[in-house]
């Protein structure tokens, strides 16, 4: 019978060769081992023709597409030396897969998803992924299983030869201090990496594993497992091998083991252990060492030598018998959950398929035993990569939105956390606090949150509120007497509830330009007197009009009936009681605190730094809008005082106290994006927090924007989940993208949306016809000249934002000075027959037209009317009232 099966397999090989064009699969072998010496000796140059049985040569002429190069280390003892040994040994083999892709990116590229395996096959080129074989070589840190998946690694295995700190092996090492008959199954730390490897999307490897261990990982994952090297029991009896009822169970989940051509596995052949156990040890005395190592002899010339003769006197197994084994597990885990995999490089060969040139012959004796085209393709890669993307699925993705934002709007540092039903199941930080430093974002880093301040302001005021100190209804005139609106009757009737919900009447942003750009000497002080100049764009109470000094207000309310300044009654209220320790408010010491993030803005292609810190931080006039900075731990702890709150957070603000601050107090407009992407029908502002229906959850959040910083937090009370983003740079597109598609994953009912996605809508949204920039082309501007800017040259006043010059320069240009705004200076240009504001500072991105009218007022309008409305120049009326000074 196997002469026939022979003469069909040569028979199949050479109509394989004919057709090899137009009907080979793509292949992947999921276990190729690598030697230290891996791309750092010539002999193991991969680009060359080596002694390797894998290298790119090899691949090619073998029609070959991708392997999983494999970070094997041997186990030794579970000690401190020994882990440290292990993460060493690993650390080389990373490099040397990484040396591979440097050196060689015009044949073979690193693949992280199938996607990209499936890209490098159609540009050409073969694919490398990476495997781990042994997670000894984490050195029983779970940290490092991060690190090894930000490295590449998209599979776990979890032992070796020798039990291990994670599980048992099919091979208990009596030299190790194992039992012979050992069947353990998987510690406490291996079911942490296991749920770990879960979150990430890293396919978890049983091949080595005990049956013991086998079963219980099959019991734990809740994603499908891979055997990336294993064949079968029932055709020969090596422990190494699956029993039949392990094969069809990792089936039943979903998953796939690749049979593997290794000798022994295939071929039980006692006399040529013997043979080859005598020749290794002639080996190694040979060369001057006490004990055969496989790394170092291997590929000696006596080695080499050795193995030809031993295959004279003891044959090795053959494809024929691989591909029984092939069709055994067919047969009982079905087609859909049987792989390849050679073990080349490790002890991988047999008969027919020695090295990575006679890959074609393996398809060949598949076609020779029956398989259709379709299952062979489903064998060579087709599984693997279906499991390899049902992991990808069941994990939680937030690594890959995580590297997807930084990448599409490159975000110069980020931290995101996530909770899931009261557990915080995500908390990573990346990147720079300065471009170009070296200084790593880290989840203790400061960012400013900006605008998510204001909830900490009003948990600060219902804590008064708790204390009999403060109502809501209360006038405002109550605790601050000199406090006036331009309206006298809005002045009497505004209640404190009034200043926290953006119902005043103002327009959005109005007297912003107190508060930024940074820094100013505009004080509390300023903006009480500067409120009664303000004129109200609508009725009081009409309609929602985001505004921020009314929470400066909120602020000086509170230190009123506090009895202390803000900044001391939230450290009192809110900071020592949530033990947020590393949030800051207030003046303090950049360097003293430490680990602080820096604003940048992306300009000609670059994160460029803007408004850096000095060594000494101040104070600001916008702390209850705006001005509190937080680290992502101290966010995530913030966060989960609202979604899950313990006794003593109960303690601490009541949830009677808590009811009004979430609920809806001003409606708000629900703009296109909303309804399309979340079908939001309800949208409020609670006090200090937006309330809504996401994909028909209940959702609490607010944003926080600042020159250069970006901040989110989001909440799903009913589910006890939500999220926090903390940027450094890369736009408000860049967060909203990361929000809406992280609350996807949450909401989202069947595909869920990727970062890419939500920024491609609003690219597309901001490209449309109605929405095209209102901006005027001002590219023909040129310098005003001090004789064609009469009209404007002398001192102006306006009655709440103080002085302009506007003077001749030594340069001949005319140039815009504000007396107490530093960042607001620039020169005059002309575009046509109007002047406009060129600013000399980033700080100040949006430039005004200025008019001067017959009244002889001088007004200033936004040059692009969607400019940021912080930029609240249409509330200037500037008089003239002096000359410039003489030089």
């Amino acid at each position: 019978m196997k002469t026939l099966r022979n003469v069909l397999w040569l028979f199949a090989v050479a109509a394989g060769a004919a057709t090899a064009q137009t009907t080979e699969p793509l292949t992947i072998d999921t276990h190729v081992d690598i030697p230290f010496g891996y791309m750092r000796e010539s002999r193991f140059d991969v680009g060359k023709d080596t002694q390797l049985k894998v290298d790119l040569g090899k691949m090619e002429r073998g029609g070959l597409d991708g392997a999983f190069f494999v970070i094997y280390v041997g186990q030794g003892p579970l000690t401190t030396a020994g882990y440290a040994k292990a993460v060493a040994q690993a650390a080389k083999k990373y490099d040397a897969i990484d040396l591979m892709l440097k050196r060689y990116p015009d044949r073979i590229r690193m693949a992280r998803t199938p996607e990209e395996v499936r890209a490098n096959h159609a540009a050409g080129k073969l694919s490398a992924m990476i495997g781990i074989e042994n997670s000894y070589s984490l050195g029983h840190d779970i940290k490092r299983l991060d690190a090894a998946f930000a490295r590449g690694a998209r599979y776990l295995g979890l032992v070796h030869v020798g039990n291990n700190d994670l599980c048992g092996s099919s091979l208990p090492d009596t030299k190790l201090g194992d039992k012979a008959d050992d069947n353990l199954g998987i510690t406490d730390f291996g079911r942490q990496v296991v749920r770990r490897a879960n979150q990430l999307g890293m396919m978890v490897d049983i091949s080595h594993a005990s049956d013991a261990c086998v079963r219980d990982v099959l019991a734990l994952s809740t994603a499908p497992l891979i055997g990336s090297h294993s064949s079968s029991r029932a055709i020969t009896n090596h422990p190494r091998n699956l029993p039949d009822d392990l094969l069809k169970a990792i089936a039943d989940k979903g998953g796939v083991v690749q049979a593997v051509a290794y000798k022994e596995f295939l071929k039980i052949d006692p006399a040529r252990e013997a043979a080859e156990k005598k020749m290794q040890a002639a080996v190694a005395k040979g060369a001057g060492d006490k004990e055969y190592d496989s790394e170092k002899h291997d590929y000696l010339p006596a080695y080499a030598q050795g193995m030809r003769q031993i295959q004279k006197d003891h044959p090795l197994a053959t494809l024929d018998d691989y591909l029984d084994h092939i069709q055994h597990m067919v047969k009982v885990a079905g087609v859909d959950h049987v792989g390849i995999a050679s073990d080349f490089d490790g002890g991988g060969e047999i008969t027919g398929w020695m090295d990575a040139s006679q890959t074609h012959n393996v398809t060949a004796g598949l076609r020779a035993r029956g398989f259709s085209e379709a299952d062979i393709g489903k064998i060579w890669g087709g599984n693997l990569l279906r499991v390899w993307a049902q992991v990808q699925q069941v994990s939680h993705p937030y690594d890959r939105l995580f590297d997807e934002a930084v990448a599409r709007f490159h975000i110069p540092g980020l931290a995101v956390g996530v909770i899931d039903h009261g557990q915080v199941v995500f908390r990573r930080a990346a990147g720079e606090r300065v471009v170009g430093s070296g200084q790593a974002v880290d989840t203790g880093t400061l960012f400013k949150i900006a605008s998510n301040s204001k909830a900490m302001t009003t948990a600060m005021m219902a804590r008064l509120v708790a204390a009999g100190k403060l109502h809501w209804d209360d006038p405002v005139t109550k605790y601050l007497p000199q406090f006036r609106m331009y309206d006298p009757w809005v002045t009497r009737e505004i209640q404190v509830r009034d200043l926290l919900i953006h119902d005043s009447g103002m327009r959005a942003g109005a007297g912003d330009l107190m508060l930024w750009p940074e820094p100013n000497d505009f004080t509390r002080k300023d903006i009480l007197a500067g409120l009664a100049y303000l004129k109200p764009a609508y009725s009081f109470r009409s309609r929602y009009a985001y505004d921020n000094l009314l929470y400066v207000v909120a602020g000086e309310v509170a230190s009123a009936a506090g009895g202390a300044p803000y900044e001391t009654l939230l450290r009192r209220e809110v900071f020592k009681p949530m033990g947020m320790d590393r949030c800051q408010v207030g003046a303090f010491s950049r360097d003293g605190v430490g680990n602080v993030a820096q604003p940048h803005i992306r300009k000609d292609d670059a994160n460029v730094l803007i408004h850096a810190d000095g060594p000494e931080v101040p104070a600001i006039t916008s702390a209850a809008a705006g001005g509190v900075r937080c680290s992502l731990d101290d966010m995530l702890r913030w966060a989960d005082n609202w979604l899950d709150p313990t006794p003593a957070d109960l303690k601490w603000l009541d949830a009677d106290q808590r009811r009004p601050l979430w609920s809806a107090q001003m409606p708000m407009p629900i703009s296109g994006h909303k309804r399309a992407w979340d079908d939001t029908h309800l949208y409020a502002y609670g006090y200090g927090w937006r309330l809504a229906d996401v994909d028909g959850r209940w959702s609490v959040s607010h944003t926080g924007t600042l020159a250069g910083m970006y901040s989110t937090l989001s909440l799903l009370p009913d589910e006890k989940s939500g999220f926090v983003i903390l940027m450094n740079g890369g736009g408000e597109d860049a967060r909203d993208a990361l929000a809406e598609s992280l609350m996807k994953q949450f909401t989202a009912q069947g595909e869920q949306r990727t970062v890419g996605y939500f920024a491609d809508q609003m690219k597309q949204a901001a490209a449309a016809p109605e929405k095209a920039s209102r901006a005027p082309d001002t590219s023909s501007r040129k310098p005003v000249s001090v004789g064609d800017a009469s009209a404007y040259i002398g001192v102006w006043q306006d009655p709440w934002f103080g002085q302009v010059s506007i003077c001749p320069l030594a340069d001949g240009k005319v140039g815009f000075v504000s007396a107490r705004s530093p960042m607001m200076e620039g020169h005059l240009e002309r575009v046509g027959k109007r002047d406009l504001v060129q600013w000399h500072h980033p700080e100040a991105d949006v430039e005004p037209w200025l008019d001067v009218g017959s009244d002889g007022v001088m007004h200033l309008t936004k040059v692009d009317p969607d400019g940021d409305f912080s930029n609240d120049f249409e509330d200037l009326a500037f008089k003239r009232v002096g000359d410039c000074a003489r030089r």
